[in-house]
């Protein structure tokens, strides 16, 4: 939802909100707000006028409502916090909607996903931003993790997130009564209420999620909904999550609500325990176990993440990019709906990422065609909506080191074979590390799971001789990237071939940009040039193979046709021969779209 206020409100302008909903949770809402020098709430706003009345008496707020389009009239307001409970959201958001001003919502967005849909697609029409309040992504523990992982601390690989919650306050005959009554009658509980949480923070840790599994139960049986359940992850990544759950059994914890459990995070190079009371211990394979020395606040809830979310928030209203807006949080939404067909058929769930008018599917295994998550595609089962793109060179006897002959003949012999003789570095490839690495690993040695996968296509423009592929060319595009990408650069410079530019004078990776793609953890890199490095530079050719052999990343070279693609993010399979000892070798590198193409003429765009 964007009306944000002029390029001149910066950080220095307080930002005047109206709160709808004084329940239990909103009293975090307000403390945070209070404490943040740059915003101030105005007005609140709940249907029990009296509630209203006593949050705004608690933290000093001169307005109050209890009809929701009196309060919209308010004057001087720079945004709304949402606060109420789901029920009769739809509503509640396009009476909200109209003041075109940005929104930020509590969770669930909605009770069903038709719902939450209608919701971001209400945001959307009005142009203004809606940024849904997830806010366990934002404790404390969680940011230093994201961080540790990013530096390396445990490892290149994150395999295995594990979670243990056990809350404890749905065990009696009062369950739930005295802090949030209606979750007695939530007819989806665990998943719907707590567990998205961790979706959304798994997500956050380990990229989008590939498969899920759920076994749920209720324990409690004076509630509505489930309680407990074992939920298991398989993200595109390749790492694998698990969390543990239920609200009826007690944790050991001084304050189960402040962490919501124990994470085991578990690496190529160690592992990473957070405990009941936010702490880190880190232990790298081989060495001793040690604490790792953090701020976390005891201020607020569960480690001030409400204040974080909130800043975060007015962070987005100076320009920052929204982490969980409308858009960004219908991909957890899915992976909750996933979850509970996972537990109604006793089945894996396999993720497509969904336009706006598709939920996930549930099946018995994978099917062969289905995209993994992150790629965008609504019917891939389809494969009348599937559309194939050769992303390889032709192989004939005039590409430099190719040579074909004629070996065996029909009529003579009864069939037809020839005989290929071929550099292993022609044409469309890709390298081994061996290729440059000492010690490296051969073709046959190739993980074959990061030659197939979700790829994002990034288009840089006005690519002149020789120049210098940057950070900036990817981050413009894309932004940042999570572990276990696939970037396809499309220079175009797939058209030069049979010309001495395409070799002499070929885009190179800068080595600012391969070690961002290490430190990214980036699995594949595919070039249209026939080389990452200068083919005529020795020195700058080794340097740029060995930071991204040495950092995992696998290289594709002399891809074309780039310029067809019309989606931001494929599916692209490039295969090496298993040839054992083999320094590369040539592919057929494909590219597969889902849906439906742009109009001729049109060009494709970047996400």
């Amino acid at each position: 939802m964007m009306n944000q206020s002029s390029n001149s409100s910066r950080a220095t302008q307080v930002r005047r909100g109206l709160l709808i909903g004084t329940g239990y949770f909103s009293d975090f809402h307000l403390d945070a707000w209070a404490r943040l020098p740059h915003a101030e709430i105005i007005g609140v706003c709940d249907v029990d006028e009296e509630r209203a009345r006593r949050a705004a008496t608690k933290f000093g707020v001169t307005n109050v409502f209890h009809d929701v389009r009196q309060a919209l009239e308010l004057e001087g307001i720079d945004f709304i916090d949402v606060a109420t409970t789901p029920n009769n959201r739809l509503e509640l958001m396009a009476l909200v909607a109209q003041r075109k001003l940005p929104v930020i919502c509590q969770k669930p967005l909605a009770n069903d996903w038709a719902t939450a849909q209608k919701i971001v697609g209400l945001a959307e029409e009005m142009s203004a931003l809606l940024m849904v309040h997830e806010n366990f992504r934002f404790q404390p523990w969680y940011r230093e993790i994201k961080r540790l992982l990013t530096e390396g601390r445990i490892g290149r690989k994150l395999h295995t997130l594990s979670m243990r919650t056990r809350m404890g306050d749905g065990w009696g005959e009062d369950a739930y009564l005295a802090r949030q009554p209606y979750f007695r009658t939530m007819p989806r509980l665990l998943v719907h209420e707590t567990g998205v949480h961790f979706v959304d923070t798994f997500r956050y840790l380990a990229g989008e999620i590939d498969e899920c599994q759920a076994i749920l139960r209720k324990l409690n049986s004076g509630i509505a909904g489930e309680d407990a359940g074992q939920l298991n992850f398989q993200f595109s990544s390749g790492a694998m999550g698990v969390w543990d759950a239920n609200r009826y059994n007690e944790s050991q914890a001084e304050n189960p609500r402040y962490t919501f459990g124990e994470l085991l995070v578990e690496g190529d190079e160690g592992s990473m325990w957070l405990d009941g009371r936010g702490g880190i211990t880190i232990k790298r394979l081989g060495e001793a176990v040690v604490e790792h020395p953090y701020h976390r606040s005891q201020l607020g809830f569960a480690g001030d993440c409400v204040l974080a979310t909130q800043q975060h928030f007015l962070d987005c209203l100076d320009g920052g990019k929204c982490e969980t807006s409308g858009t960004e949080y219908l991909k957890s939404l899915a992976v909750v709906e996933a979850l509970y067909e996972s537990s109604e058929r006793r089945c894996v769930v396999s993720l497509v990422e969904h336009s706006k008018s598709s939920a996930p599917q549930a099946t018995q295994g994978r099917p062969p065609n289905l995209p993994p998550a992150g790629s965008l595609h609504p019917h891939a089962t389809d494969s009348l909506t599937r559309r194939i793109v050769d992303l390889s060179l032709p192989v004939t006897p005039k590409m430099p080191g190719v040579e074909v002959s004629q070996c065996k003949f029909r009529d003579a012999d009864g069939w037809n074979a020839t005989m290929l003789q071929l550099y292993s570095h022609s044409g469309t490839h890709m390298d081994a590390p061996c290729h440059v690495l000492e010690a490296g690993a051969t073709l046959d040695q190739q993980d074959l799971s990061a030659c197939c996968g979700p790829a994002w296509v990034v288009h840089v423009p006005d690519v002149s001789p020789q120049m210098l592929l940057t950070v900036a060319h990817v981050t413009d595009v894309l932004g940042d990237l999570e572990p276990g990408a696939r970037l396809l650069l499309r220079t175009d410079w797939h058209r030069r071939f049979g010309t001495p530019e395409y070799r002499h004078a070929l885009p190179r990776i800068s080595e600012e940009l391969a070690h961002w793609l290490v430190d990214r953890k980036v699995a594949l890199v595919g070039v249209e040039q026939l080389s990452v490095a200068d083919v005529n530079n020795r020195e700058e050719l080794a340097k740029i193979h060995e930071i991204l052999f040495r950092g995992g990343v696998v290289i594709v070279e002399a891809l074309a046709n780039l310029d067809q693609l019309t989606q931001p993010q494929v599916e692209f399979i490039a295969l090496p021969l298993n040839i054992v000892g083999g320094d590369g070798c040539p592919v057929r590198a494909v590219a597969i779209e889902y849906g439906t193409s742009l109009p001729a003429g049109e060009t494709p765009h970047a996400p």
